[in-house]
């Protein structure tokens, strides 16, 4: 008896939820044996029985080449699945096909071979080529005649097939842990910022959240097996939720900026429960009515112990001292000339030649710094800072000498005019060559609240040094066009 790519489908769905004990194989010496409980509990050993992978639901493990495991803490924004591997391949390979796209309703991939009855080391099953309309992608599956596994997986030349597979076993816990040897993930592994976010995203999991109890969903069937004589049928029942992004903040202190991963989402709709604003985004068709009873329906949680006022005070000092510990970065103290001059990304350049006032260096860093706005949207100037006392008195001339043929074709530079002035007027200098247009040497003072737009336009040279010196004041300043 043949099947349909929907039965066969429907096959593979029964492995959902269920733990797996297997053997893996692939290309070249590829041998794996692999234990795996949904959701997210995994172990990988060699043909030696060496423990090559481990993960849980908060830790991950892998063997490095020197033979240490190596511990990464999993965080909801990384992404460390073993997914996209030979095992998930093959054990999560329900996950290639849910039966309707969320948002569409339609099929997601689409079988372009009827299924037919094949053998894979010693098991029967039914092979099918799928087709991936979202990436184009075709990939040949065999998903067990009995067990609904898939038993194969092949894309071109790379394939991976599994072997004596047991379903429903219970694993001792142990065996998802490491207590062996380890060592950290190293930091550059991960940037500061994506640190920064999952430390913060770990301190939200604590927080008590708004609890959802209702929302639409749409109901969609698709016969499987039948009778018209009789009536009998078996339906395929599937039932989809809105996908939708819920915000929630307290109204006195009002609405926070949006995530930039967010700004594109459309807001739907947003109303105040208790001490609470709640608002809806998302890409799908919601009703107000609809929007309204999910909101009704939100089991709202306290709001922090802190008065409104208290929590504000507390966002400012935050603020302030985010921003002088930033700060304290950008000064660049210790840095030199040499470390740049074969840097071609385009550094811009802000080097203190005045060592007559700290205070009054970091206030200038801080002005030039700091964000403009301009059309709806913040800039701020780009500015790498070199504070070295080797170029105390640093001239224009002893500038271009240092900069030789370096591709840097602009400076600025905080002299002691700049630190003694009201104004703070900081010196552009052209360093560019003279065959491509340049005088090197020409220079100019900008205000620290203009030095933006120089530096953002002379950075991809959408405009030219002219442009900037040629629109100055009659004091040699430029504050801007009209300024």
């Amino acid at each position: 008896m043949s099947m349909t790519w929907p039965q066969v489908r429907g096959l593979s769905y029964s492995t959902m939820g269920r733990s797996v004990r297997a053997e893996i194989y692939g290309l070249g010496d590829y041998s794996l044996r692999v234990w795996h409980t949904p959701k997210s509990l995994w172990r990988h050993e060699n043909p030696t029985g060496a423990v090559t992978f481990v993960e849980n639901d908060t830790d991950q493990y892998y063997l490095a080449d020197d033979g240490v495991m190596v511990h990464s803490e999993k965080s909801a924004q990384r992404m460390m699945s073993t997914m996209g591997g030979g095992p998930g391949r093959l054990l999560l390979a329900y996950a290639r096909w849910p039966h309707v796209e969320a948002h569409s309703g339609r099929e997601t991939v689409e079988a372009i071979t009827a299924p037919r009855r094949v053998e894979v080391r010693g098991r029967e099953g039914w092979e099918v080529t799928i087709h991936d309309p979202s990436n184009g992608q075709e990939d040949t599956y065999v998903i067990d005649a009995v067990l609904g596994i898939a038993l194969s997986w092949r894309r071109d030349s790379a394939w991976f097939e599994l072997a004596n597979p047991v379903l429903d076993e219970e694993f001792d816990p142990s065996i998802f842990t490491w207590s062996g040897p380890i060592r950290k993930e190293a930091d550059e592994a991960v940037s500061s910022g994506q640190a920064q976010r999952e430390a913060r995203l770990r301190e939200l999991t604590d927080m008590p959240q708004p609890v959802i109890t209702w929302l639409p969903r749409r109901i969609t069937t698709q016969p499987q097996n039948g009778d018209v004589r009789t009536g009998a049928l078996d339906l395929h029942v599937t039932a989809q939720y809105v996908q939708m992004l819920l915000r929630q903040w307290i109204t006195e202190l009002g609405e926070p900026q949006l995530d930039w991963a967010i700004q594109n989402m459309p807001a739907v709709y947003r109303a105040d429960r208790g001490p609470w604003t709640y608002e809806i985004r998302g890409f799908t068709a919601m009703s107000p009515e609809d929007c309204e009873r999910i909101v009704a329906s939100i089991e709202t949680p306290e709001p922090p112990n802190d008065s409104v006022d208290e929590i504000r005070n507390l966002l400012v000092r935050q603020r302030d001292q985010q921003r002088q510990s930033e700060l304290e970065a950008m000064l660049g103290t210790g840095r030199t000339l040499d470390d740049y001059l074969d840097d071609r990304e385009g550094v811009s350049l802000l080097i203190r030649t005045d060592f007559s006032d700290d205070a009054a260096w970091r206030d200038l860093v801080a002005a030039a710094t700091a964000p403009r706005s301009w059309d709806e949207s913040d800039f701020y100037a780009n500015l790498t800072c070199i504070d070295n006392v080797r170029y105390d008195g640093l001239t224009i001339d002893a500038l271009l000498a240092s900069i030789g043929d370096s591709p840097i074709y602009y400076v600025f530079l905080a002299d002691r005019q700049t630190i003694t002035d009201p104004e703070s007027p900081i010196v552009v200098v052209d360093t560019g060559p003279e065959e491509t247009d340049h005088q090197p040497g020409q220079s100019f003072r900008v205000i620290p609240s203009e030095i933006a737009s120089i530096e953002n336009n002379l950075s991809i040279a959408n405009m030219d040094f002219e442009d900037f010196s040629e629109n100055t004041d009659a004091d040699g300043v430029y504050r801007g066009i009209g300024g």
